[in-house]
């Protein structure tokens, strides 16, 4: 009696990378190491409500 046929394999991957760009992803901030902390934001970093990238 094998119940190996009930099973469905599900594998999913979680992958962290970091782009060497110029801007952010989604908005045109700049993206520079070593700036003064919350220099480099805008509203759309923020997710303030009603701003869209």
């Amino acid at each position: 009696m094998s119940s190996a046929g009930n099973w469905e394999a599900v594998i999913g991957l979680e992958v962290h990378v970091q782009l060497h760009t110029q801007t952010k992803m989604f908005c045109g901030c700049v993206n520079q190491y070593g700036g003064a902390m919350n220099s480099q934001v805008c509203p759309v970093c923020l997710g303030l409500p009603g701003s869209l990238p």
